[in-house]
């Protein structure tokens, strides 16, 4: 579930259960202008976040902000079901008045929350509300599911204080995160991918395998996803041309901008822009 880009997100909140098989993978690169949320039910998966890779078992939880490109894969179960809760910035109006913007970034301060032992009952009788009034069952079910929503992400964000043992990765995956880290932060300038392998003492055939394997990205759909991300802020927040935007992002071909812009996005640079009321 993707929000049509540029324009107003209806969704609000959103709430659903899948089950995903060992086969499944995400047919494109993913991010969002919405918050969300999914609960492991059953299997095991992982995740590539902005830079780093999660390993995700039942009872886990992963917590996405706004605009953080992932992607999620299988490995080693067959099936997986997870709950998936998305819902925009409005969503949380009440949260913000009450708490202050700084708090709801804090519930988001980690991208993976293990719960304790004995936490995991209380996480999926508040899922169970929410699939309940997401019926509609009366007037009641839209104050219903934000409350069950708020409470959530309070025990979410103490949960956090329990510090899990962390999932060691195999020395390949920590370099393909460092090379990840590398691109996250370097989106901007020509970077290819044999420098990037080097960097981390690969070859490019190897890196470039290896790359696809841990993330479930592509090198170079990788690095045009932040490329496009980025430009895609600018566009809304800034008055430079769409050349300068291109150029400052990586694109030293604006036709290729353009076209790698539209097959992300939907649209075009410039009807991106106008669609958010800027001319």
């Amino acid at each position: 579930m993707v929000a049509m880009a540029g324009a107003k997100n209806k969704m609000e909140f959103v709430i659903s259960r899948t089950k995903r098989s060992f086969e499944f993978n995400m047919a494109q690169s993913h991010w969002h202008p919405y918050y969300e949320l999914f609960y492991l039910v059953s299997g095991r998966c992982k995740i590539f976040i902005n830079h780093t890779l999660y390993y995700i078992e039942p009872g886990d939880t992963i917590l996405i902000s706004p605009g953080e490109i992932h992607r999620t894969t299988s490995y080693s179960s067959q099936v997986n079901e997870r709950v998936t809760l998305s819902f925009d910035r409005e969503y949380l109006d009440s949260m913000l008045r009450l708490s202050g913007p700084e708090n709801t970034a804090y519930i988001f301060r980690n991208s993976k929350v293990s719960l304790p032992e004995g936490r995991r009952a209380y996480i999926e009788e508040l899922i169970q509300k929410m699939e309940y009034e997401n019926a509609d069952q009366d007037g009641y079910s839209y104050l219903m599911k934000r409350n069950y929503l708020y409470e959530m992400l309070v025990l979410l964000s103490r949960s956090q204080d329990v510090k899990p043992i962390p999932v060691k990765l195999e020395v390949t995956e920590k370099a393909i995160e460092e090379a990840a880290e590398y691109i996250y932060h370097n989106y901007y300038s020509q970077i290819t991918l044999e420098e990037v392998a080097d960097r981390i003492h690969m070859s490019p055939a190897y890196f470039s395998r290896k790359f696809k394997t841990v993330t479930g990205f592509g090198y170079k759909e990788y690095l045009t996803n932040i490329r496009i991300r980025e430009s895609a802020q600018l566009l809304l927040n800034t008055r430079k041309s769409i050349t300068e935007i291109a150029v400052e992002c990586g694109f030293t071909d604006g036709n290729y901008f353009g076209d790698a812009f539209k097959k992300i996005k939907g649209v075009s640079p410039r009807v991106f822009r106008k669609m958010q009321g800027i001319v």
